[in-house]
């Protein structure tokens, strides 16, 4: 995983390398909500809704940036099953979105060898990679 992993929507990834993204993402987020949930309540301020304050923002910017980065990793991730990143559109059919999100991204093998997104995101490594298919 590299810095365009999460940056750039060219390209395919694969399977390992969008759990492990998510997985980033995931942590990141949580520990940033807490982090300023920490310091909100740290800061003494007994009405929430008294203003738009500093911790407030930070949460915001950070979903904000876990939104795009989770976007990006799934773009990359579609395209390894030759298909556009606006397939990300049906995440957000209620039940059925994410469920064939969940499949489609993280349990079904891409395409194999290159597409029209490029070459293939996916490694073929030996042991196991052998004996159950692509990683």
């Amino acid at each position: 995983m590299n810095s365009q992993t999460f940056t750039s929507i060219d390209g395919r990834i694969g399977r390992q390398t969008w759990w492990l993204a998510q997985v980033v993402v995931w942590i990141a987020t949580t520990a940033a909500v807490f982090a300023g949930g920490a310091l909100l309540a740290l800061s003494g301020v007994d009405n929430y809704a008294a203003g738009f304050s500093l911790m407030h923002l930070m949460v915001f910017i950070v979903l904000v940036a876990s939104t795009y980065f989770s976007l990006v990793v799934n773009i990359k991730r579609w395209h390894d099953h030759g298909r556009s990143g606006w397939w990300n559109l049906a995440l957000f059919v209620p039940v059925v979105g994410p469920l064939l999100g969940l499949v489609m991204l993280g349990f079904l093998p891409g395409d194999e060898g290159d597409n029209r997104f490029g070459p293939s995101g996916e490694r073929i490594v030996g042991g196991a990679g052998q004996r159950f298919g692509r990683v």
